[in-house]
């Protein structure tokens, strides 16, 4: 079966209560993104519908789980394209727990992009958790918890999941083919959500960051003509997430220098322009602005005053 890493406090508090027979009906696993916590649902589920209750990963319901035929689980998520879950969804969802299971007695729904729910939704959501169906467990993933409304997070168990360690992060992103002279920085940009450098399995996408991050280890020295060309050729295949963390990373030496009092106004100018810096992919869904001219502008703001905080 899958084999979350860095979760085994969770599996543990998990198997405990399903051995003593109180399993809470609903779980929200709260984190950072691309820490694993979909697939720690998944994990938690399988524990559930294992004939043996461990994910054995060899009998019947497991083997149904791998092939993703089981009829007690089912999935539900942001759909593609859509911009977030809707009340349509989970009515099926409190359907779904509503049955008798078909092979256990037990249904399990992932909900996964849980901070997406809309208002009618969410209203739907805590009819079904203030009434939960006998046998039913809902394991509610969520990136940004204070974005679900507290009637649900109060009628759930909150299970907060921690950011990864350095070699459990190292470990999965080599499981995922990570090109191995891209692994250092893999890591390092992971900062703990492997999830969200997964992308760098591409090799050639891997490069491209490479070169990337060699452009722009000095903001204050950089060569804004080659950091455009950059951007003109690779800002619409790279996540913009990405060219921000790299882009971040090159200036964090500088914001954690101590201030002396005649700086003061210098380094408020450089927060100004890192705040700036890093609203640049929200900015850009939200607003529709041209991601390259956009970006381009705020790192001349952010050389700018990295030069005149030297």
């Amino acid at each position: 079966m899958i084999q979350p890493l860095g979760h085994q406090a969770v599996e543990l508090r998990f198997s405990e209560a399903l051995a003593e027979g109180r399993l809470h009906h609903a779980w929200l696993l709260y984190g950072m993104k691309g820490i694993g916590k979909a697939v720690l649902a998944e994990k938690l589920a399988a524990r559930l519908l294992c004939q043996q209750h461990t994910g054995c990963g060899e009998c019947h319901a497991c083997r149904m789980l791998l092939a993703g035929s089981h009829p007690d689980m089912h999935h539900v998520s942001l759909l593609e394209e859509k911009r977030d879950i809707n009340i349509e969804q989970i009515r099926n969802v409190l359907e779904f727990l509503s049955l008798s299971g078909a092979e256990s007695e037990r249904r399990v729904v992932i909900l996964d992009d849980a901070e997406r729910l809309n208002g009618q939704a969410a209203n739907a959501l805590l009819k079904g958790l203030e009434e939960p169906s006998p046998g039913s467990l809902l394991l509610i993933v969520c990136a940004d918890l204070m974005k679900l409304p507290a009637t649900i997070r109060s009628r759930c168990l909150l299970q907060h999941c921690p950011p990864l360690s350095g070699p459990d992060v190292r470990h999965i992103l080599q499981t995922l083919s990570v090109p191995e002279r891209h692994l250092d920085l893999a890591v390092e940009l992971a900062d703990g959500c492997p999830g969200t450098v997964a992308c760098l399995q591409d090799s050639e996408l891997a490069a491209h960051l490479a070169v990337w991050r060699e452009l722009t280890t000095d903001i204050a020295k950089a060569d804004i003509g080659k950091i455009e060309s950059w951007l003109q050729q690779h800002v619409k295949q790279m996540p913009h997430e990405l060219i921000l963390a790299v882009l971040l990373k090159s200036v964090s030496p500088q914001m954690q220098q101590p201030c002396q009092r005649e700086a003061f106004a210098d380094q408020e100018k450089l927060l100004a322009a890192v705040a700036a810096c890093a609203r640049w992919p929200g900015e850009v869904v939200r607003h529709s602005l041209r991601p390259v001219p956009s970006l381009l502008a705020y790192i001349i703001e952010l050389r700018s005053a990295l030069r005149a905080f030297a």
